[in-house]
């Protein structure tokens, strides 16, 4: 295996370099804040490739601001960024090694690692790797200024995803020549993070270039360490550009990513393990030293301009990532190369085009190298398997929406992929040579109607279908067979109903939202006695998702304003038989039936302070349903000032409590793991406290 650099200390010492320069110097006056915490979101929406009102799109859609996803938060999780979205479910693992397990409407719940059955674009690139898994380490939550969410299926629109679709923007550069901000936050567990922006627009020219850095040693204990140390430590290194600059008639986009990352993986544990109180990690994952490291590296490029009054929209990316990740049973190398084209053209509707429509072609290369040798005490011992696997997809898309009468409006969308997996094997030593393909295919329609009942109140329907492929992971991971892929494992598809309500009253927004999914071949994870820890799949018959959404917003006070989110899923299995037994009218594990998030916000000159109060209805661990996860109620808050003049520079300190009322509970699951190890618990009441500074615009 090849040692992976280390970027973290060059990237901290840049970040704090930075901080320190921004409490040296000061600024003379900030414009206020464009967004406001809550407040309605902008009316046009990009997640439908085509800019389009928010009160005229016929799918349950969420946006979030930049308000609601800096101001008091620590940075430190996805979670913070995805909080009050309904049917989007985060399972925060506090493990870094894994991250965060993303559901819409229960897609994703399965998922081992990173996010699965749903689409994640970033800055307008994919981080989506071409066969359906998206990872997410190098995502910057401190430089996140937009996250758009469209719940459902979205084949029609992005292909290979099931749940729907996470729209991530980075923050808008200042309007000035130059701005610099720093951030930095401590907590406990061993939490810090310190973060450098410098941003601005010199002529026609934006940029926006952050550093940050986080460490984290865990709240999970280490079983072999007699004085109870920590185990479950991160550190990770980020460092995200992006530049915009006139070009040709349109605009062209650069976007830079890069992550260094280094997390140890304390486990999953038994119900017999999980007693009140007791947060330790898994012994055996201790002594295999389980852990990721991983670097990478992604650049983009985007042009978007027009031709003709069509709107065109190119756009490149690459990805190099190398990957050192000791699980129990193995270590696995892997290096991947991911590279991909899109082309779009199309035009908005509007006063004098009401038809919008838009086609194009999306092109994805990846190819893996992949060694997994056998895991002595965390070093690579025997190497067991040896192969190089390809994936190439072709997508063509069209979509358009076309008004019938002035208040009812038709949107469609068509699209075909085209999946092709290739595998090598290269480890030839007395073993047949695996080396083969798979070609998976699908054509994808969809199809909303969006009625305008009144003024501020309108209703939508939609028919989607959804096609997922298994990633290379899953095609390799198989419980027979050395290498190559699983031949048996097919891709997952599935046919959508909804139907929704949205209204507007002032400053006041509600959205609900009916569905209804069924699911062929459904792909479900199961571990073996042999190597607990690595995690196989197979497909599952039918199965059937049925649910409810609901949101509001309201601004009862000008001071006050709270949001509530519902969500109800009711997720079982149809046809599905495991080792002679009929699993048919179980309960898909990994789902809370029930979900209520609340979250208030009090704003003054002062400051401001914010409450989120969640519940989580107890879950399913196993397609047995022989065992469960318990409900639970967790509270937040968040405290924060107004800007403050200090010299020349402005500060804004603020904190935080998680978990306020020391809640025990388990903070994720692990579906089917062998063992009885469903468990991941969660931290007892933490603290954070935070500073931020600017100056320069």
């Amino acid at each position: 295996m090849q040692p992976i650099p280390n970027l973290r200390p060059l990237i901290a010492t840049a970040a704090l370099a930075c901080a320190a320069a921004v409490s040296g110097v000061g600024v003379v006056a900030q414009e206020p804040d464009s967004v406001r915490p809550f407040r309605l979101p902008p009316l046009v929406v990009s997640v439908l490739r085509t800019p389009i009102e928010l009160r005229s799109v016929p799918f349950a859609v969420s946006i979030r601001g930049e308000s609601e996803l800096q101001e008091g938060k620590a940075g430190a999780s996805l979670e913070e960024a995805l909080q009050g979205l309904p049917g989007v479910h985060v399972q925060n693992r506090f493990n870094y090694a894994v991250g965060e397990r993303v559901a819409v409407r229960g897609f994703g719940s399965r998922s081992q690692f990173g996010v699965r059955g749903v689409k994640v674009v970033v800055d307008g690139i994919p981080a989506t790797l071409p066969d359906g898994q998206s990872t997410l380490d190098h995502l910057d939550l401190g430089s996140l200024g937009r996250v758009e969410a469209l719940r459902g299926p979205g084949s029609a629109l992005y292909g290979n995803a099931a749940g729907g679709v996470l729209l991530f923007r980075t923050r808008i550069p200042a309007d000035t020549p130059f701005r610099q901000e720093a951030r930095a936050v401590v907590g406990s567990h061993g939490l810090t993070r310190v973060q450098a922006t410098s941003s601005g627009r010199i002529g026609g020219t934006g940029y926006f270039l952050n550093l940050s850095h986080l460490g984290f040693d865990g709240f999970r204990t280490n079983p072999l360490d007699p004085r109870g140390e920590p185990y479950g430590r991160a550190d990770r290194a980020h460092l995200n550009g992006r530049f915009s600059t006139p070009m040709l008639g349109g605009r062209l986009d650069v976007t830079l990513n890069a992550v260094d990352l280094d997390a140890e993986n304390p486990g999953s544990l038994s119900d017999s393990l999980l007693s009140i109180g007791d947060r330790r990690a898994f012994e055996f994952n201790v002594r295999q030293r389980t852990a990721k490291e991983v670097l990478q590296g992604q650049v983009g490029l985007s042009w978007v301009g027009s031709f003709s009054a069509i709107e065109t929209e190119l756009t490149l990316y690459g990805i190099l990532r190398s990957t050192d990740n000791p699980i129990p049973s193995a270590v696995i190398d892997l290096d991947r190369r991911a590279s991909g084209l899109r082309a779009v053209l199309g035009r908005g509707s509007g006063a004098t085009h009401p038809v919008g429509w838009a086609t194009g072609i999306d092109v994805e290369l990846q190819k893996d190298d992949r060694r997994n040798y056998e895991n002595v005490g965390g070093m690579a011992g025997e190497l067991f398997l040896d192969q190089q696997e390809r994936v190439r997809t072709v997508g063509l898309f069209v979509q358009g929406n076309l008004p019938l009468g002035s208040r009812l409006r038709l949107a469609g969308g068509l699209r075909y992929d085209r999946f092709r997996f290739q595998v090598e094997d290269r480890f030839l030593e007395g073993d047949p040579d695996d080396s083969g393909s798979r070609t998976m295919d699908a054509l994808s329609p969809t199809f909303g109607l969006h009625l305008q009942l009144g003024e501020n109140l309108s209703a939508f329907g939609n028919v989607a279908t959804s096609f997922e492929t298994p990633t290379t992971t899953e095609l390799v991971n198989r419980p027979q067979g050395p290498g190559g892929f699983n031949p048996e494992l097919e891709p997952q598809t599935g046919v959508g109903l909804e139907l929704g309500l949205r209204g507007f009253r002032g400053e006041s927004t509600y959205e609900v939202a009916a569905f209804s999914m069924d699911l062929d071949d459904e792909l479900v994870p199961f571990e073996v006695p042999d190597e607990p820890g690595r995690r196989f799949f197979r497909n599952a018959g039918t199965s059937r998702r049925r649910g409810l959404e609901a949101t509001l917003s309201i601004q009862p006070r000008p001071w006050l304003r709270t949001q509530i989110a519902y969500t109800f899923v009711d997720a079982t299995s149809r046809d599905f038989e495991v080792d002679g037994q009929d699993l048919g009218g179980n309960r898909i594990p990994g789902l809370a039936p029930h979900r209520l998030e609340v979250i208030s916000r009090a704003s003054e000159k002062r400051g401001s302070v914010e409450l989120r109060v969640q519940y989580v209805d107890a879950m399913p661990v196993n397609d047995l349903n022989t065992a469960s996860s318990p409900s639970h109620w967790l509270a937040d808050l968040r405290l924060g000032m107004e800007r403050l003049p200090v010299g020349w520079a402005g500060v804004r300190p603020f904190l935080g409590i998680t978990n306020l009322t020391g809640e025990t509970y388990n903070a994720s699951v692990v579906v089917n793991a062998f063992g009885g190890r469903f468990f991941e618990p969660g931290p007892g009441r933490a603290y954070y406290v935070g500073i931020s500074a600017d100056f320069g615009g």
